[in-house]
């Protein structure tokens, strides 16, 4: 009986964690805002800042009645047209901040829940020296360096952004491809 209250107690203990994790996820995905679009759109494009100049003046024009939404968006993909500019297809940013948001969330819990598996699979090895115990302790790590390296905070903290990953587009594939082998590898012993 107390053996089984202790692993409930354990659970509980596991799931305020997580939930406290995921807190502190959303609370720092809401806060860190990263580059305004505007610098973001000037990096991706390459614009100058007398093409920058060009698009505001374009923007207030729309915006004090001068111009029409139409006539805004001809002079604008004529101006990209000009200057040898192809953009993305429009995007809704608040679908993407939502979309980074929930990835951020949920990957942070993923680090959290790696990290508990890590130790718990440590300390079975500690105890047991078993082979197979290892394998396991390595696929956690090469499963955290995934969570890791797919979380939106550390692509922030090391200057990519929702365009232009650089390595963040393909690292996080990377670990998991290793992470499967190791786990194929185990399976077949």
């Amino acid at each position: 009986m107390s053996d089984e209250m202790a692993g409930n107690k354990r659970i509980v203990i596991i799931i305020l964690i997580l939930v406290a994790v995921a807190f502190i996820a959303t609370f720092f995905s809401i806060i860190v805002t990263g580059a305004t679009l505007e610098r973001q759109i000037r990096r991706r494009w390459g614009l100058t800042e007398a093409q920058m100049k060009e698009i505001e003046q374009l923007i207030e024009k729309y915006r004090s009645g001068e111009i029409t939404l139409k006539d805004f968006k001809r002079a604008l993909w004529s101006k990209f047209k000009t200057w040898g500019v192809t953009p993305p297809p429009p995007l809704d940013i608040l679908d993407i901040q939502l979309f980074y948001t929930v990835r951020a969330v949920i990957s942070t819990v993923n680090i959290a829940l790696v990290l508990m598996l890590l130790f718990i699979y440590l300390d079975i090895y500690r105890k047991t020296r078993a082979q197979f115990t290892a394998g396991l302790v390595i696929f956690s790590l090469v499963l955290l360096l995934y969570t890791i390296t797919s979380n939106p905070f550390m692509q922030r903290i090391f200057g990519f952004r929702a365009f232009g990953l650089g390595p963040f587009a393909m690292l996080p594939d990377i670990f998991a491809f290793i992470a499967l082998l190791i786990l194929l590898y185990l399976s077949l012993e």
